[in-house]
Protein backbone atom coordinates (compact mmCIF):
# COMPACT_ATOMS: atom_id res chain seq x y z
CA UNK A 1 0.00 0.00 0.00
CA UNK A 2 1.15 3.33 -0.68
CA UNK A 3 2.49 4.93 2.89
CA UNK A 4 0.97 6.63 5.59
CA UNK A 5 0.62 10.00 3.96
CA UNK A 6 -1.61 12.86 4.26
CA UNK A 7 -2.57 13.37 0.45
CA UNK A 8 -5.62 15.66 -0.36
CA UNK A 9 -7.73 14.56 -2.92
CA UNK A 10 -9.80 17.37 -4.95
CA UNK A 11 -7.51 19.93 -7.08
CA UNK A 12 -4.33 18.59 -4.95
CA UNK A 13 -3.65 15.02 -5.96
CA UNK A 14 -4.74 15.20 -9.88
CA UNK A 15 -1.66 17.23 -10.69
CA UNK A 16 0.85 17.07 -12.62
CA UNK A 17 4.37 19.34 -12.39
CA UNK A 18 4.58 22.09 -14.89
CA UNK A 19 5.27 25.60 -15.69
CA UNK A 20 1.25 27.68 -15.94
CA UNK A 21 -0.09 30.26 -15.50
CA UNK A 22 -1.97 30.23 -11.74
CA UNK A 23 -5.39 29.10 -11.47
CA UNK A 24 -8.45 28.99 -8.88
CA UNK A 25 -7.65 26.23 -6.60
CA UNK A 26 -11.22 26.55 -4.82
CA UNK A 27 -13.14 26.40 -7.98
CA UNK A 28 -10.86 23.38 -9.31
CA UNK A 29 -11.39 21.71 -5.69
CA UNK A 30 -14.73 22.29 -6.44
CA UNK A 31 -15.39 20.75 -9.94
CA UNK A 32 -13.57 17.42 -8.30
CA UNK A 33 -17.34 15.83 -8.87
CA UNK A 34 -16.03 14.59 -12.24
CA UNK A 35 -13.86 12.27 -10.40
CA UNK A 36 -16.83 10.52 -8.11
CA UNK A 37 -16.55 6.52 -8.80
CA UNK A 38 -13.25 6.84 -9.50
CA UNK A 39 -11.30 3.42 -8.61
CA UNK A 40 -8.47 4.27 -6.49
CA UNK A 41 -5.64 1.28 -5.98
CA UNK A 42 -3.38 1.02 -3.53
CA UNK A 43 -0.80 -1.78 -2.84
CA UNK A 44 2.40 -2.27 -1.82
CA UNK A 45 4.54 -5.74 -1.51
CA UNK A 46 7.73 -6.11 0.45
CA UNK A 47 10.43 -8.92 0.24
CA UNK A 48 9.26 -9.44 3.67
CA UNK A 49 7.74 -12.99 4.20
CA UNK A 50 3.79 -11.78 4.98
CA UNK A 51 0.29 -12.00 3.84
CA UNK A 52 0.55 -8.72 1.81
CA UNK A 53 -2.74 -6.68 1.80
CA UNK A 54 -4.05 -4.60 -1.27
CA UNK A 55 -6.62 -2.09 -0.98
CA UNK A 56 -9.47 -0.94 -3.12
CA UNK A 57 -11.72 2.00 -3.03
CA UNK A 58 -13.92 4.40 -4.96
CA UNK A 59 -14.44 8.08 -4.62
CA UNK A 60 -17.77 9.59 -3.98
CA UNK A 61 -19.41 13.04 -3.11
CA UNK A 62 -20.14 13.27 0.73
CA UNK A 63 -24.08 14.04 0.91
CA UNK A 64 -22.44 18.05 2.21
CA UNK A 65 -22.20 19.02 -0.88
CA UNK A 66 -20.57 22.09 0.62
CA UNK A 67 -16.57 22.53 -0.22
CA UNK A 68 -16.04 24.83 2.58
CA UNK A 69 -15.17 23.27 6.58
CA UNK A 70 -16.04 19.99 5.52
CA UNK A 71 -14.24 17.53 7.64
CA UNK A 72 -11.43 15.31 6.51
CA UNK A 73 -11.80 12.00 5.86
CA UNK A 74 -9.38 9.44 5.31
CA UNK A 75 -9.65 6.95 2.48
CA UNK A 76 -9.76 3.00 2.94
CA UNK A 77 -9.01 2.26 6.98
CA UNK A 78 -6.15 3.61 9.23
CA UNK A 79 -3.46 2.25 7.45
CA UNK A 80 -3.67 3.69 4.23
CA UNK A 81 -2.72 7.25 3.65
CA UNK A 82 -4.89 9.20 1.16
CA UNK A 83 -7.08 11.93 2.94
CA UNK A 84 -9.99 13.44 0.99
CA UNK A 85 -11.38 17.25 1.90
CA UNK A 86 -13.88 19.30 0.64
CA UNK A 87 -16.32 17.41 -0.15
CA UNK A 88 -15.36 14.31 -1.23
CA UNK A 89 -15.52 10.83 0.68
CA UNK A 90 -15.12 6.94 0.51
CA UNK A 91 -16.37 4.21 -0.82
CA UNK A 92 -15.02 0.67 -0.61
CA UNK A 93 -14.47 -1.36 -3.16
CA UNK A 94 -15.85 -4.45 -2.68
CA UNK A 95 -16.25 -7.76 -4.60
CA UNK A 96 -13.16 -7.39 -6.62
CA UNK A 97 -10.98 -10.44 -7.85
CA UNK A 98 -7.42 -9.47 -7.25
CA UNK A 99 -4.58 -11.33 -8.01
CA UNK A 100 -0.46 -10.25 -8.49
CA UNK A 101 1.10 -12.52 -10.66
CA UNK A 102 5.73 -12.87 -10.93
CA UNK A 103 7.75 -13.39 -14.22
CA UNK A 104 7.94 -16.93 -12.66
CA UNK A 105 4.38 -17.84 -13.11
CA UNK A 106 3.35 -17.91 -9.85
CA UNK A 107 -0.04 -16.41 -8.82
CA UNK A 108 -1.19 -14.92 -5.73
CA UNK A 109 -4.68 -14.86 -5.12
CA UNK A 110 -6.60 -12.10 -2.84
CA UNK A 111 -9.59 -12.74 -0.55
CA UNK A 112 -11.56 -9.82 1.18
CA UNK A 113 -11.12 -9.77 4.66
CA UNK A 114 -12.80 -6.75 5.42
CA UNK A 115 -14.50 -3.63 2.97
CA UNK A 116 -12.10 -2.77 0.32
CA UNK A 117 -8.92 -4.68 1.71
CA UNK A 118 -7.96 -7.26 0.13
CA UNK A 119 -5.51 -9.99 1.38
CA UNK A 120 -3.52 -12.81 0.17
CA UNK A 121 -4.24 -16.26 0.90
CA UNK A 122 -0.95 -17.52 1.95
CA UNK A 123 1.95 -15.74 3.24
CA UNK A 124 4.86 -14.65 0.26
CA UNK A 125 7.85 -12.22 -0.41
CA UNK A 126 8.62 -10.66 -3.63
CA UNK A 127 12.09 -11.74 -4.69
CA UNK A 128 15.13 -10.76 -6.31
CA UNK A 129 15.56 -10.78 -10.40
CA UNK A 130 11.38 -11.54 -10.41
CA UNK A 131 9.11 -8.71 -11.48
CA UNK A 132 5.22 -8.93 -10.32
CA UNK A 133 1.96 -7.19 -11.99
CA UNK A 134 -1.24 -6.70 -10.16
CA UNK A 135 -4.47 -7.08 -11.25
CA UNK A 136 -8.03 -6.56 -10.27
CA UNK A 137 -11.01 -7.28 -11.85
CA UNK A 138 -14.06 -5.33 -10.16
CA UNK A 139 -17.92 -6.81 -9.61
CA UNK A 140 -19.18 -4.56 -12.77
CA UNK A 141 -16.16 -6.50 -15.01
CA UNK A 142 -13.62 -3.65 -14.75
CA UNK A 143 -10.02 -4.79 -15.31
CA UNK A 144 -7.42 -2.92 -14.16
CA UNK A 145 -3.63 -4.21 -14.09
CA UNK A 146 -0.20 -2.39 -13.47
CA UNK A 147 2.93 -2.27 -14.71
CA UNK A 148 5.61 -4.58 -13.85
CA UNK A 149 7.78 -3.75 -10.77
CA UNK A 150 10.82 -5.58 -9.13
CA UNK A 151 12.14 -5.39 -5.73
CA UNK A 152 15.05 -3.13 -5.46
CA UNK A 153 18.00 -4.70 -2.85
CA UNK A 154 17.82 -4.15 0.10
CA UNK A 155 19.62 -1.27 2.27
CA UNK A 156 20.42 -1.42 6.18
CA UNK A 157 19.46 -0.32 9.49
CA UNK A 158 22.74 0.82 11.38
CA UNK A 159 21.48 2.12 14.17
CA UNK A 160 17.52 3.78 15.47
CA UNK A 161 17.53 6.17 18.42
CA UNK A 162 15.82 9.08 20.06
CA UNK A 163 17.07 12.50 21.12
CA UNK A 164 15.63 15.69 22.80
CA UNK A 165 15.59 18.52 20.47
CA UNK A 166 13.52 21.24 19.79
CA UNK A 167 12.14 21.93 16.36
CA UNK A 168 12.06 24.44 13.45
CA UNK A 169 9.18 26.09 14.55
CA UNK A 170 10.92 25.74 18.11
CA UNK A 171 8.60 23.02 20.01
CA UNK A 172 10.39 20.85 22.19
CA UNK A 173 10.25 17.06 22.27
CA UNK A 174 11.70 14.32 20.74
CA UNK A 175 13.34 12.77 17.57
CA UNK A 176 13.38 9.71 16.25
CA UNK A 177 16.72 9.29 14.19
CA UNK A 178 17.99 6.18 11.86
CA UNK A 179 21.73 5.54 10.82
CA UNK A 180 21.43 3.76 7.68
CA UNK A 181 24.06 2.32 4.65
CA UNK A 182 23.47 1.27 1.23
CA UNK A 183 24.63 -2.32 0.38
CA UNK A 184 26.23 -3.02 -3.06
CA UNK A 185 23.52 -4.05 -4.91
CA UNK A 186 20.81 -2.31 -3.18
CA UNK A 187 18.93 0.46 -4.05
CA UNK A 188 19.96 4.13 -2.27
CA UNK A 189 16.36 5.63 -2.63
CA UNK A 190 14.62 5.17 0.78
CA UNK A 191 11.07 5.69 2.09
CA UNK A 192 10.21 5.25 5.78
CA UNK A 193 7.47 4.63 7.28
CA UNK A 194 6.47 2.86 10.68
CA UNK A 195 3.78 2.15 13.39
CA UNK A 196 4.39 3.35 17.08
CA UNK A 197 3.05 1.87 19.88
CA UNK A 198 2.77 3.40 23.26
CA UNK A 199 1.31 2.62 26.92
CA UNK A 200 -2.01 4.46 28.18
CA UNK A 201 -2.40 4.85 31.83
CA UNK A 202 -5.35 6.18 33.32
CA UNK A 203 -5.18 8.83 35.46
CA UNK A 204 -8.06 8.46 37.76
CA UNK A 205 -8.22 4.71 38.00
CA UNK A 206 -9.61 2.86 40.80
CA UNK A 207 -10.21 -0.89 41.37
CA UNK A 208 -13.88 -0.50 41.70
CA UNK A 209 -16.37 0.53 39.35
CA UNK A 210 -20.02 0.87 39.54
CA UNK A 211 -23.39 -1.67 39.76
CA UNK A 212 -26.78 -0.44 39.53
CA UNK A 213 -28.81 -2.07 41.94
CA UNK A 214 -32.22 -0.85 41.14
CA UNK A 215 -32.89 1.89 38.26
CA UNK A 216 -35.94 3.45 39.56
CA UNK A 217 -38.35 3.03 43.01
CA UNK A 218 -39.49 0.05 43.74
CA UNK A 219 -42.53 0.17 46.36
CA UNK A 220 -43.17 -2.63 48.99
CA UNK A 221 -46.85 -3.71 49.56
CA UNK A 222 -48.69 -5.18 52.19
CA UNK A 223 -51.21 -7.67 52.04
CA UNK A 224 -53.83 -4.93 51.65
CA UNK A 225 -51.88 -3.26 48.60
CA UNK A 226 -50.72 -0.37 50.59
CA UNK A 227 -47.64 1.34 49.86
CA UNK A 228 -45.57 0.25 53.00
CA UNK A 229 -41.60 0.99 51.89
CA UNK A 230 -40.29 2.53 49.19
CA UNK A 231 -36.97 1.26 47.48
CA UNK A 232 -35.08 4.49 46.06
CA UNK A 233 -32.73 3.78 42.90
CA UNK A 234 -29.35 2.51 44.48
CA UNK A 235 -25.66 1.70 43.12
CA UNK A 236 -23.17 -0.62 45.08
CA UNK A 237 -19.34 -0.54 44.74
CA UNK A 238 -17.71 -3.84 42.75
CA UNK A 239 -14.26 -4.53 41.84
CA UNK A 240 -13.66 -4.11 38.25
CA UNK A 241 -14.18 -7.22 35.65
CA UNK A 242 -11.39 -6.35 33.27
CA UNK A 243 -8.10 -4.50 33.09
CA UNK A 244 -8.51 -0.79 32.87
CA UNK A 245 -5.61 1.04 34.33
CA UNK A 246 -3.17 0.09 31.87
CA UNK A 247 -3.96 -0.20 28.00
CA UNK A 248 -1.98 0.16 24.45
CA UNK A 249 -2.72 2.11 21.04
CA UNK A 250 -0.80 1.26 18.25
CA UNK A 251 -1.23 3.99 15.36
CA UNK A 252 0.28 3.99 11.81
CA UNK A 253 2.55 6.73 10.63
CA UNK A 254 0.87 9.90 9.18
CA UNK A 255 3.59 10.73 6.78
CA UNK A 256 5.99 9.82 4.44
CA UNK A 257 9.61 10.20 4.69
CA UNK A 258 12.11 9.68 1.56
CA UNK A 259 15.86 9.78 1.23
CA UNK A 260 17.58 9.89 -1.74
CA UNK A 261 21.11 8.66 -1.24
CA UNK A 262 22.31 9.03 -4.41
CA UNK A 263 22.86 12.47 -3.21
CA UNK A 264 25.00 11.57 -0.64
CA UNK A 265 28.79 10.70 -0.41
CA UNK A 266 29.86 7.84 0.57
CA UNK A 267 27.89 4.31 1.31
CA UNK A 268 25.75 5.75 4.60
CA UNK A 269 23.65 7.96 5.83
CA UNK A 270 23.44 9.48 9.54
CA UNK A 271 21.15 11.30 11.72
CA UNK A 272 18.11 11.02 9.46
CA UNK A 273 15.07 12.07 11.18
CA UNK A 274 11.84 10.20 10.61
CA UNK A 275 9.79 10.77 13.58
CA UNK A 276 9.07 14.07 15.48
CA UNK A 277 7.22 14.07 18.92
CA UNK A 278 6.43 17.60 20.90
CA UNK A 279 7.13 17.22 24.50
CA UNK A 280 3.16 17.79 25.67
CA UNK A 281 1.96 14.64 23.17
CA UNK A 282 -0.16 12.17 25.35
CA UNK A 283 1.86 8.99 23.79
CA UNK A 284 5.26 9.44 25.17
CA UNK A 285 3.60 10.17 28.42
CA UNK A 286 4.67 6.67 29.60
CA UNK A 287 6.64 4.47 27.58
CA UNK A 288 6.84 4.66 23.67
CA UNK A 289 7.68 2.24 21.16
CA UNK A 290 8.48 2.99 17.20
CA UNK A 291 8.84 0.31 14.63
CA UNK A 292 10.56 1.69 11.65
CA UNK A 293 10.22 0.23 8.13
CA UNK A 294 12.80 0.85 5.74
CA UNK A 295 12.20 0.46 2.17
CA UNK A 296 13.95 0.26 -0.62
CA UNK A 297 12.49 1.40 -3.48
CA UNK A 298 12.85 2.01 -7.16
CA UNK A 299 13.40 5.40 -8.85
CA UNK A 300 10.31 5.71 -10.52
CA UNK A 301 8.17 4.79 -7.47
CA UNK A 302 10.25 7.86 -5.65
CA UNK A 303 9.33 9.77 -8.01
CA UNK A 304 5.63 9.12 -7.18
CA UNK A 305 5.87 9.84 -3.53
CA UNK A 306 8.36 12.54 -3.95
CA UNK A 307 5.13 14.01 -5.53
CA UNK A 308 2.32 13.23 -3.42
CA UNK A 309 4.38 14.49 -0.92
CA UNK A 310 5.23 17.66 -1.99
CA UNK A 311 1.15 18.10 -3.48
CA UNK A 312 0.40 17.39 0.16
CA UNK A 313 2.89 19.62 2.36
CA UNK A 314 2.99 22.88 -0.27
CA UNK A 315 -0.61 23.85 -1.16
CA UNK A 316 2.17 27.29 -2.75
CA UNK A 317 2.12 24.96 -5.46
CA UNK A 318 -1.31 25.69 -6.07
CA UNK A 319 0.05 28.74 -8.20
CA UNK A 320 2.34 26.60 -9.61
CA UNK A 321 1.01 23.61 -11.19
CA UNK A 322 -2.63 23.13 -13.57
CA UNK A 323 -5.11 20.55 -13.01
CA UNK A 324 -4.37 17.34 -14.76
CA UNK A 325 -3.37 13.21 -13.55
CA UNK A 326 -1.13 12.20 -11.37
CA UNK A 327 -0.25 9.48 -13.29
CA UNK A 328 0.59 6.12 -11.46
CA UNK A 329 1.57 2.86 -13.26
CA UNK A 330 -2.08 0.64 -12.61
CA UNK A 331 -4.56 1.44 -15.82
CA UNK A 332 -7.76 0.37 -16.89
CA UNK A 333 -7.28 -2.65 -19.93
CA UNK A 334 -9.76 -0.77 -22.16
CA UNK A 335 -8.49 2.54 -21.67
CA UNK A 336 -11.78 4.19 -21.08
CA UNK A 337 -12.07 4.20 -17.11
CA UNK A 338 -9.88 6.86 -14.94
CA UNK A 339 -8.36 5.26 -12.13
CA UNK A 340 -5.82 6.22 -9.30
CA UNK A 341 -3.44 4.06 -7.92
CA UNK A 342 0.52 2.82 -7.50
CA UNK A 343 1.48 -0.71 -7.24
CA UNK A 344 4.91 -0.75 -5.34
CA UNK A 345 7.52 -3.03 -4.83
CA UNK A 346 9.90 -2.72 -2.49
CA UNK A 347 12.78 -4.19 -0.20
CA UNK A 348 12.39 -3.53 3.15
CA UNK A 349 14.18 -3.78 6.65
CA UNK A 350 12.94 -2.88 10.19
CA UNK A 351 13.65 -2.02 13.56
CA UNK A 352 12.08 -1.20 16.46
CA UNK A 353 13.55 1.25 19.56
CA UNK A 354 11.77 1.90 23.08
CA UNK A 355 12.02 4.91 25.42
CA UNK A 356 10.37 6.01 28.56
CA UNK A 357 9.31 9.40 28.86
CA UNK A 358 10.66 9.85 32.40
CA UNK A 359 14.09 9.06 31.17
CA UNK A 360 14.35 11.49 28.69
CA UNK A 361 12.52 14.37 30.84
CA UNK A 362 13.09 13.45 34.71
CA UNK A 363 11.85 16.36 36.14
CA UNK A 364 9.02 17.67 33.94
CA UNK A 365 5.31 16.77 34.69
CA UNK A 366 3.59 14.37 32.05
CA UNK A 367 1.79 15.27 28.88
CA UNK A 368 -1.76 16.19 29.44
CA UNK A 369 -4.09 13.18 29.26
CA UNK A 370 -5.78 12.22 25.74
CA UNK A 371 -8.80 14.36 24.17
CA UNK A 372 -10.08 17.84 25.88
CA UNK A 373 -11.45 16.21 29.26
CA UNK A 374 -10.53 17.67 32.31
CA UNK A 375 -9.98 14.66 34.51
CA UNK A 376 -9.69 17.27 37.40
CA UNK A 377 -13.41 18.08 37.04
CA UNK A 378 -14.27 16.29 39.99
CA UNK A 379 -18.24 15.81 40.31
CA UNK A 380 -20.66 14.49 42.70
CA UNK A 381 -24.17 14.06 41.27
CA UNK A 382 -27.18 12.42 43.10
CA UNK A 383 -28.10 8.67 42.87
CA UNK A 384 -31.34 9.60 42.98
CA UNK A 385 -31.37 8.09 46.34
CA UNK A 386 -33.17 11.11 49.53
CA UNK A 387 -32.29 7.78 51.98
CA UNK A 388 -27.96 8.46 50.58
CA UNK A 389 -28.17 11.96 48.50
CA UNK A 390 -27.67 15.53 50.02
CA UNK A 391 -30.36 17.56 50.87
CA UNK A 392 -32.36 19.28 47.50
CA UNK A 393 -31.68 22.66 46.24
CA UNK A 394 -34.06 25.81 47.60
CA UNK A 395 -37.20 25.81 45.32
CA UNK A 396 -37.39 22.26 44.16
CA UNK A 397 -34.54 23.55 41.30
CA UNK A 398 -33.93 19.84 39.44
CA UNK A 399 -30.09 18.51 40.20
CA UNK A 400 -28.08 17.65 36.84
CA UNK A 401 -28.07 14.24 35.80
CA UNK A 402 -28.40 11.38 37.73
CA UNK A 403 -25.37 8.93 38.52
CA UNK A 404 -27.41 6.48 37.31
CA UNK A 405 -28.23 8.25 33.93
CA UNK A 406 -25.04 9.08 33.54
CA UNK A 407 -23.54 5.60 34.45
CA UNK A 408 -25.94 4.27 31.93
CA UNK A 409 -24.72 6.32 29.39
CA UNK A 410 -21.17 5.09 29.68
CA UNK A 411 -20.20 9.03 31.30
CA UNK A 412 -18.17 8.42 34.54
CA UNK A 413 -16.10 6.34 36.22
CA UNK A 414 -15.63 6.35 40.51
CA UNK A 415 -13.43 8.01 42.13
CA UNK A 416 -13.84 8.19 45.81
CA UNK A 417 -16.49 8.68 48.20
CA UNK A 418 -17.65 11.94 49.09
CA UNK A 419 -18.22 13.83 52.35
CA UNK A 420 -20.70 12.39 54.70
CA UNK A 421 -23.06 13.71 54.57
CA UNK A 422 -23.46 15.15 51.01
CA UNK A 423 -23.81 18.70 50.23
CA UNK A 424 -26.79 20.42 48.34
CA UNK A 425 -27.50 18.03 44.93
CA UNK A 426 -24.53 15.77 45.54
CA UNK A 427 -24.71 11.93 45.88
CA UNK A 428 -22.30 10.12 47.90
CA UNK A 429 -19.68 9.08 45.27
CA UNK A 430 -17.42 11.39 43.60
CA UNK A 431 -16.65 10.48 40.01
CA UNK A 432 -14.86 11.57 36.84
CA UNK A 433 -15.38 11.11 33.25
CA UNK A 434 -15.00 7.57 31.73
CA UNK A 435 -12.06 8.45 30.12
CA UNK A 436 -9.91 9.49 33.25
CA UNK A 437 -10.93 5.88 34.80
CA UNK A 438 -10.92 3.89 31.83
CA UNK A 439 -8.10 3.55 29.29
CA UNK A 440 -10.35 1.45 27.42
CA UNK A 441 -11.63 4.75 25.87
CA UNK A 442 -8.09 5.18 24.76
CA UNK A 443 -6.39 2.10 23.82
CA UNK A 444 -6.98 -1.61 24.38
CA UNK A 445 -5.93 -3.62 27.33
CA UNK A 446 -4.56 -6.36 25.88
CA UNK A 447 -1.09 -5.99 25.71
CA UNK A 448 1.10 -6.31 22.22
CA UNK A 449 2.84 -9.56 21.93
CA UNK A 450 6.42 -7.71 21.10
CA UNK A 451 5.99 -4.83 23.79
CA UNK A 452 8.78 -5.39 26.45
CA UNK A 453 8.03 -3.29 29.71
Amino acid sequence: MIGYRHIYVGGVLFLMMSCVEPFDAASEISSAGDLEGTLIVEANITDVEKTQKVYLSRMQRVANDSTVNVEEDRLFNVTTPILVKNGLGTDYESGAQVQISDSNGNIYQFEETEDGTYESLQPFAATANNSYRLSVVTVDGEEYVSEEMEPPGASIIDDLYVEKMVSDTGVEGVGIFVDASFTANGSKLLRYNYEETYKIIAPMWTPYEFEIIRDENEYVYDDQDNVIDILYPDVSLVPRAREEQVCYKTDPSNEEVLLNGNILTGSSTTHKLVRFVAMDNPIISHRYSILLKQMGISARSYEFYERLIAFSQNESLFSQIQPGTLEGNVSDIDGNTSVIGYFDVSSEVSQRLYFNFVDLFPDEPLPPYFGTVNCDNLTAPVIPNPDRDGPPPPDLVPCPQSLIERIKLGLVEYYQGNSDPPGECEGPYIVVPTICGDCNIVGSNIKPDFWID
